[in-house]
């Protein structure tokens, strides 16, 4: 059945909420487009190198299990503009979610007015990163920026902040029935010119419980590594973080917690991705994927029993701190397939490292190097440039420092990033505070452009970026 609003009236009853009564000529069927645009480089958190939106792929799953069959995953990877609309368009969708890092959260917009302007029946609900961040600035710092955002853009009907499965499914079921739906937890929109933010949803404490992310509308043949290998499957095994680097925008989840999947639940979904699409090599992009050593263990000694071991390869994040300190079983992670480890170094300068609140140093990083290598595992990292506080000479410095594994044979692959500020980060407040963001509207916050003002000029800064490019 086709879906369309015959006229929305704004009302109110007793208590003054705000009610959207949906007129139906027929009985709903609902159909959900779940988009995840590109930014202006088309770049994200592994450089100029598209990946599968699992966010967005979860989503999905958990409204296909919950009913609603109609649910598809539009990913902008080569598309311009004008093809994604007339994409979505074409699939004549009620409701259109976008998932937004800051970096494609402009572009996410320009989609969301087009397709109002061809289609102002459409329901819009954006969430993400960005959503997160700014919707913690506001009720944790006192900014007004989600409600800027959303007064400045109309085209945006509701903000979901943080975990979007069940408030997608609860907002998708209110609006078919055309029920109230201020009474939908953990959202927010704009009631009467001003921000309307309902009670604040509790967090899904057990993540086995959520259907394995569904992959299939995804275009693969867009996606490639960036060094050699093959393509590697992602999964994400957690949700939030017990660190506190006041640069990263995970530990804004869930402050303080990590909620995981089961190690048996991991395997599973492996042996999905092989069975199903014959996937071999696995990339875990969890920042914490060893944060628990037993349920690595677990994990590892899964694969091993079951012989996953002798057919795929993986990879996974890991902190220095604990690899130099010998809290995760290497042999054991070998011997189970992984290949490669990757480490968030970020800076060679302790006060750097200091200040973002990493909690490591750079001894730890020699260890973890070192001894990641020992094992046979590759060590990939990430490394920062573009520091407020930082001299040519403390950079230099750093770099060179950095480029002693390299030159060593130490680290396989580097990839190098600007920092960049992102919404309701403590650096992020620090940034705003000290006047130190060149432009606020994160049109290049995708960590490929220098945005802050330093000791140093953009044309320096990306004179040094380039050169220690063609080191690594």
């Amino acid at each position: 059945m086709t879906f369309f609003l015959k006229n929305i009236i704004l009302s109110y009853q007793v208590h003054k909420k705000l009610i959207l009564f949906i007129k139906l000529k027929k009985e709903v069927t609902m159909k959900i487009a779940l988009v995840v645009p590109c930014g202006q480089k088309n770049m994200n958190a592994m450089g100029n190198v598209a990946r599968p939106p699992l966010g967005a792929c979860y989503l999905m799953a958990y409204l296909k299990a919950n009913g609603y069959a109609d649910v598809r995953v539009f990913h902008q990877i080569d598309e311009t503009d004008e093809e994604m609309i007339e994409k979505i368009i074409s699939f004549n969708p009620n409701v259109v979610g976008f998932s937004t890092m800051s970096c494609v959260f402009p572009n996410g917009v320009l989609l969301a007015r087009s397709l109002k302007i061809k289609k102002p029946n459409i329901v819009t609900v954006f969430g993400g990163e960005h959503i997160t961040g700014i919707f913690v600035d506001e009720t944790k710092y006192g900014s007004s920026t989600l409600s800027q955002t959303l007064k400045n853009h109309p085209e945006i009907d509701f903000a979901v902040p943080f975990e979007g499965e069940i408030t997608l499914l609860e907002l998708v079921q209110t609006l078919k029935i055309g029920s109230n739906f201020s009474e939908v937890d953990g959202i927010a929109f704009i009631r009467n010119g001003e921000l309307f933010a309902t009670k604040s949803r509790q967090r899904i404490s057990n993540l086995d419980t959520l259907p394995i992310a569904d992959r299939s509308d995804l275009p693969y043949e867009k996606y490639h590594s960036i060094d050699e290998s093959p393509f590697l499957e992602y999964l994400h095994t957690t949700r939030g973080c017990k660190f506190r680097c006041k640069y990263c925008a995970t530990p804004i989840s869930n402050p303080g917690k990590v909620v995981a999947c089961s190690a048996e639940r991991i395997i599973k979904e492996i042996q999905f991705l092989y069975d199903t699409f014959d996937r071999t090599w696995f990339f875990f992009c969890d920042e914490l994927f060893t944060f628990d050593p037993i349920r690595v263990e677990k994990f590892c000694r899964g694969l091993i029993r079951g012989g996953l071991s002798r057919e795929i390869h993986w990879r996974c994040f890991a902190r220095v701190d604990d690899v130099s300190r010998g809290k995760i079983n290497l042999a054991l992670m070998k011997k189970a397939g992984c290949n490669g480890l990757f480490f968030g170094i970020e800076s060679m300068n302790p006060e750097t490292l200091r200040r973002l609140g990493k909690g490591t140093n750079p001894e730890q990083v020699k260890t973890a190097v070192e001894t990641a290598t020992e094992a046979g595992i590759d060590v990939w990292s990430s490394l920062m440039i573009g520091y407020p506080w930082e001299t040519e000479r403390k950079l230099h410095k750093s770099l060179n420092d950095y480029l002693f594994f390299v030159k060593k044979g130490l680290i396989k692959h580097t990839y190098v990033a600007f920092i960049t500020p992102f919404p309701g980060t403590e650096f992020y407040r620090q940034c705003i505070k000290n006047d130190w963001i060149i432009r606020s509207d994160f049109l290049e916050s995708d960590c490929s452009y220098p945005v802050l003002k330093t000791p140093l000029s953009k044309e320096v800064l990306i004179k040094i970026y380039q050169n220690f490019l063609s080191k690594v």
